[in-house]
């Protein structure tokens, strides 16, 4: 009797699906106004199993990371998977103190903070943590169907079909809930592979949480990089206009710190 094919690893599969880690990692980097070459610590924060700074490590030879979470399953993953030179700690991001150049908050993880007085906490303890010219980035997605619910999906490589669900949405509240399923060609379908139960932060209210807990710039990316030349170096550019956004969009704040 043959045996059953194992099921695709659902941290893997969402990497698939949500995750660009190579692009990110070197648009991280061209953001920092360090000089080419300079070896800097990534902090990775609510890191899940650190797919972002797994690349940076191999991007960019020298460099370190920082993996936070306090969820022990994904982070044993990335021990498994092979950290080298990643630091990873379990715990509450807001009390981390690990120093860094560069932390990330990707893949809209800043809306696990519901509160305003909690991601003042959060944006607080990332100044504090950041070196000099330090550089702290969050995603947000938004726009016309920003709070509609329903589902869209998406083909990814293998033949599996992803599928995001907005399945709460409260426009007077922020507060949202999300998941992700995933269905494989055998037609196994992986239900609630990752639930997510969010306060949909809009772009004012994230830059102006960013100026009160000390940041001093503020910067709008719709992409990870337009351009990238012969020495694999990629050119940014802020947005200018609402205009440049899509209908729905996905956003990247970029804050510095002063001197940054």
């Amino acid at each position: 009797m043959t045996a059953p094919t194992p099921l695709p690893d659902r941290y893997e599969l969402y990497e698939r699906a949500a995750q660009s880690p190579e692009r990110q990692a070197k648009f991280l980097r061209a953001l920092h106004p360090a000089p080419p070459g300079t070896s800097l610590v990534l902090g990775e924060d609510f890191c899940g199993a650190g797919a972002l700074s797994r690349a940076w490590t191999q991007v960019f030879p020298g460099a370190g990371a920082i993996c936070i979470d306090h969820d022990p399953e994904p982070l044993a993953r990335l021990r498994a998977l092979g950290a080298g030179d990643i630091k990873i700690i379990q715990g509450d991001v807001r009390s981390a103190d690990a120093p860094a150049d560069i932390i990330a908050t990707l893949n809209f993880s800043i809306c696990e903070l519901k509160r305003r007085s909690d991601l003042l906490d959060y944006l607080g303890a990332v100044r504090k943590r950041l070196r000099p010219d330090g550089l702290f980035v969050a995603d947000l997605y938004g726009g016309v169907d920003a709070f509609a619910m329903g589902e869209s999906d998406l083909e990814l490589r293998g033949g599996v079909r992803y599928i995001w669900e907005q399945r709460e949405a409260d426009p007077l509240t922020g507060l949202v809930v999300n998941a992700m399923h995933f269905e494989l060609p055998d037609g196994t379908r992986l239900e609630d592979a990752f639930v997510y139960h969010w306060r949909l932060w809009s772009a004012p209210e994230l830059q102006e949480a960013m100026l009160e807990a000390g940041f001093d710039a503020v910067e709008t990316h719709d992409r990870l990089g337009d351009a990238v030349d012969s020495e694999g170096r990629v050119y940014l550019r802020p947005v200018e206009s609402p205009d440049e956004l899509d209908e729905n969009f996905v956003i990247y704040l970029a804050a510095r710190t002063p001197g940054g």
